[in-house]
This record gives structure tokens, C-alpha cells and sequence, in this order.
């Protein structure tokens, strides 16, 4: 290896700090050779760094010729950790695997037995899939993802196996992927009487609850925004009805879970669907609230699409009805709106006051706010409903987002 006159470390005693590998008592990233030794004293490896990173690296047999790289199908897994063979020890050295036309699959390094450094996965025609590093057989760090035609698809970061922080991702044709945030209004915390003594049962009883500071969207997630997601994580975009844009989306509740995490790693704060309790709270108005029946008013007519109004009518824009007291859109009729909590009929009877967040199982996710096809009292804001996990035009979203 050239480029390096400093005297080769044992690498064992590089410490790493923010993914690059110092030597001791220094502040400047490490640029120089390694290596590590058998424990009967031969060279097992030997590599270089540049500024912290390493740059090329091979492993030795004790007979002093360089280790050449062996079919990951040629090992053993055994609780995890891949062997040879012939071999106790786990194995430490290059691997490949194969297409079934004898193309490259991927490429990389094993140590002690786990994946390790960096690896490359290649398309079946021959283009790069996607190359990153691993840190003791779990994702770590820079991860780039490319389409078959060579365009990059997503770059981001991984730690210790889980993604980690914003990525960027882009169509096939070199455009980015913008995702785009729905608008998120500040709703100041307060305490409020939850349910309905006059409505249906599982509205029963009435019962105080006090709900801390959060933002909720202003509207229903659109198609146009849930499209995005979409694009990124090649989902396959849901059943418009006819029209995109700004007309809320159709969706299942485990999907509404997904655009939220993935809005998190964009904007780097936790975005999650509502609680029923938050989402009374913002239906009536918050500590804004003047008590109506339904979102904003006691004129359903002025806040929100319902049977009287359109029933005939697909799914109508968002936002275009009076808001209430706090600036949301269509909190009564529309679509049902998905919430984070289990479906309990009798959880009203034992919830806790502060911050309730619903039961710890169950069967059913909770709906809220009444669609197009409700009747008047179904929209109320003290409604509650429920539903298996399913798609349907009738049911939509909106987020919710700590402030802290």
C-alpha cells in the first residue's frame, strides 16, 4: 500500500468518534496503515486511512498470500454468525454471491463472523442497487440506492440498523422527490369534558380530560401530499376515485402510520396520527372552544360535507368549508378520520385523565369526525366510531406532531 510513511498501527487501538478513527489523545481523523495479527503472530490484515476513514483493505492467510473472496453460500450460519465449514472460528474475509446467470449479486466483508465495512449490491443488469456500510452486521452509517438505469433513488443514514435522521430520494428521471408537510396549526393544551351523556353509549360517561400542547394539520393529508410517500418508498399510490390533488386520501390505518414516520425523518420531529383525546379536543375548538355540536358551528351545513350535502359527490377538496375555532378544515363530515388509539366501548369508564391514549390492544382503530355518506348526528365531535384495519374512499387522515 503507498501514500502512507507513518509506521503501521494495530488497529485495534484506533477509537472511533462520529464514524471516523482517531488514535489516541489526537484531534485529527487518523490517515495512515493498519493492521491486525493472528494470535500466533502472523498478519491477518492490513489496510489504510485517509482522514479518518478507511480507504482499501485485505485480509492475509498465515502463509502470507492474501485471502481471496469465497461464496457466501459456501458458509454456515449458525446462531447468527457465518463459518466455514472446516472452520470453528466465525470467518473473517471477502464475500460474493451470484446471480442465477453468473452475474455479481453483492460484494463485502465478513468479520468475526458478521457483516461488515462496506458492501455493494448490484442490479441484475449489472448497475449498482445499493452500497453502504455495516458495523458489527447491522447497518451503519451512508447508505446510497440507485434505480436500475444508474439514476440515484435514496441516500440517507443508517444506526446501528435503523434509519436514521432526513433522506433524500428521487425519480428514475434525476428529479428529486420534494415530500411536501401538511400545514400544522399549534394547539395550546387545556382541559375539556370529553363524550357525550346524551350520545351513544360507548360516548359514555362524559368525563374530564386534560390534553398537553401539540400541532395538528389543518386539513386532511391529500393525495398530492400522500404521493410523495408514496414515490419515495414505492408504495403503490391508492385508489384516487376519480381526482388527486387536494382531495383527502384513502387509505388504512397502518398506512397513515407509515406517511407519519416518514414525515418524521423528514422533518426530524415526531409526526404521528392524533389521539382520540386530541382529536376531541381540536374537534371542539380547543381553549378556543364555544360548544358547538359539531367542528366549528351548529350549522353542519357550514363546516362540513355530509350525506344531506354529498353523498352523490366523491370525497370534496379539503378546506373548503369555514374552519372552527382553531383554523382546522373538515373535522366533521368529509372522511373518518384515522386515530392512533385502540377501539375500547368501555374505556371511557377508566381512562386516565391526563393525555389518554386509548387501550393497550384490541381489535379495532378508532375513527373520528363522520364523512360524505354520515348522517348530521354522526358528525358530531363527541362521535366516536371504529374499524378493522381496511381501505376505504370514506376514510382519511391527519397528522398530529409533538412539540417538544
Amino acid at each position: 500500500m503507498d501514500g502512507c510513511s507513518k509506521k503501521p498501527l494495530d488497529e485495534s487501538i484506533l477509537i472511533e468518534r462520529d464514524k471516523l478513527m482517531y488514535e489516541p489523545n489526537s484531534d485529527e481523523p487518523y490517515s495512515g496503515e493498519v493492521f491486525t495479527n493472528y494470535s500466533t503472530g502472523e498478519k491477518e490484515y492490513q489496510g489504510r486511512y485517509e482522514n479518518g476513514l478507511l480507504i482499501e483493505y485485505s485480509y492475509i492467510n498465515k502463509n502470507g498470500s492474501v485471502k481471496e473472496p469465497v461464496n457466501r453460500e459456501t458458509l454456515i450460519d449458525s446462531s447468527g454468525l457465518l463459518y466455514e465449514a472446516s472452520r470453528r472460528k466465525p470467518y473473517t474475509g471477502d464475500v460474493f454471491e451470484l446471480n442465477k446467470d453468473g452475474g455479481r449479486k453483492y460484494s463485502g466483508l465478513i468479520k468475526g463472523g458478521r457483516q461488515d465495512k462496506l458492501w455493494t449490491y448490484l442490479h441484475s443488469n449489472g448497475q449498482k442497487e445499493k452500497e453502504g456500510t455495516f458495523i458489527d452486521g447491522k447497518e451503519d452509517g451512508q447508505w446510497t440506492f440507485w434505480h436500475n438505469n444508474g439514476q440515484k433513488k435514496k441516500v440517507g443514514n443508517y444506526k446501528n440498523g435503523k434509519s436514521d435522521g432526513k433522506w433524500t430520494y428521487w425519480y428514475d428521471n434525476g428529479r428529486e422527490i420534494i415530500p411536501i408537510m401538511p400545514e400544522l396549526v399549534t394547539i395550546k393544551g387545556g382541559t375539556f369534558r370529553m363524550g357525550s351523556n346524551r350520545g351513544d353509549l360507548h360516548e359514555k360517561p362524559a368525563h374530564t380530560v386534560t390534553v398537553s400542547d401539540f400541532n395538528m394539520s389543518k386539513t386532511e393529508v391529500t393525495f398530492e401530499q400522500y404521493d410523495t410517500f408514496c414515490d419515495a418508498t414505492v408504495r403503490e399510490r391508492p385508489d384516487d376515485e376519480g381526482s388527486r390533488r387536494d382531495r383527502s386520501v384513502n387509505v388504512t390505518w397502518h398506512d397513515a402510520v407509515a406517511f407519519c414516520e416518514w414525515m418524521s425523518q423528514q422533518t426530524g420531529k415526531k409526526v404521528r396520527l392524533p389521539t382520540e383525546a386530541e382529536w376531541e379536543y381540536a374537534a371542539r375548538g380547543g381553549n378556543k372552544s364555544q360548544g358547538y355540536t359539531y367542528s366549528g358551528s351548529n350549522n353542519l351545513d357550514a363546516v362540513g360535507w355530509y350525506y344531506d350535502n354529498s353523498s352523490y359527490e366523491p370525497p370534496r377538496p379539503v378546506g373548503q368549508k369555514q374552519p372552527n375555532e382553531l383554523g382546522l378544515y373538515d373535522m366533521s363530515g368529509n372522511v373518518w378520520e384515522w386515530c392512533s388509539d385502540w377501539y375500547d366501548k368501555n374505556y371511557y369508564r377508566r381512562s386516565p385523565q391526563a393525555d389518554p391514549k386509548g387501550p393497550d390492544s384490541g381489535t379495532y382503530r378508532i375513527l373520528r369526525g363522520g364523512g360524505k355518506y354520515s348522517l348530521d348526528d354522526v358528525c358530531r365531535s363527541a362521535n366516536r366510531w371504529y374499524s378493522l384495519d381496511s381501505r376505504n374512499q370514506n376514510v382519511g387522515f391527519r397528522c398530529a406532531q409533538d412539540i417538544k
